[in-house]
């Protein structure tokens, strides 16, 4: 509907099958305010894919999700899909993966630890800090919401193309 309230489509449909739409017919028609409208108007706006042969083997997965994790040429070397202790996991390396699991845990651990230490430094004596700060987003209040949230910074795919992950840490 607009800001007056006068309603232009309906929504039918359920959030794991299908969603439709259908415009709703304009004053004098005999189709007014929403009860009642023509099914033959009725536009798809979406519907879920079948699943995959054998999804019953793949904790029923969409094929789209079963893909998600799937190994990608130029990406940042921060990217999950390199977590080498998943990459181990999907290999059916169980051991292996559970002690990268538990290196990359505790280099996460000396890292935060780092930047806590660097925090009460400059608590002590007023130096400057290069606190942690996400690479891809910055913290700011969103136009709609009026919200503190993360907004995207538009940099990303620019390091994709040129290929430069120089500002990525060492993460793995």
């Amino acid at each position: 509907m607009d800001s007056s309230g006068r309603v232009f489509y309906t929504l039918m449909g359920t959030w794991d099958e299908r969603m439709e739409c259908s415009p709703v017919s304009p004053p004098g028609s005999g189709f007014e305010n929403g009860a009642d409208k023509a099914p033959e108007n009725k536009i798809l706006l979406w519907r879920r894919n079948p699943l995959p042969k054998n999804a019953e083997y793949m904790y029923y997965f969409s094929e789209l999700a079963l893909t998600l994790n799937a190994p990608e040429e130029g990406i940042a070397p921060t990217d999950s899909r390199l977590r080498p202790d998943q990459r181990l996991m999907e290999n059916g390396n169980w051991d292996d993966a559970n002690v990268e699991k538990q290196r990359l845990e505790e280099k996460q651990r000396i890292a935060r630890r780092r930047r806590e230490a660097e925090r009460e430094k400059v608590a002590d004596d007023d130096s400057p800090v290069d606190s942690y700060k996400p690479l891809w987003f910055d913290r700011k209040m969103d136009p709609i919401s009026k919200e503190i949230t993360y907004i995207y910074r538009d940099t990303y795919w620019e390091a994709k193309e040129k290929q430069d992950w120089s500002a990525c840490p060492d993460i793995f």
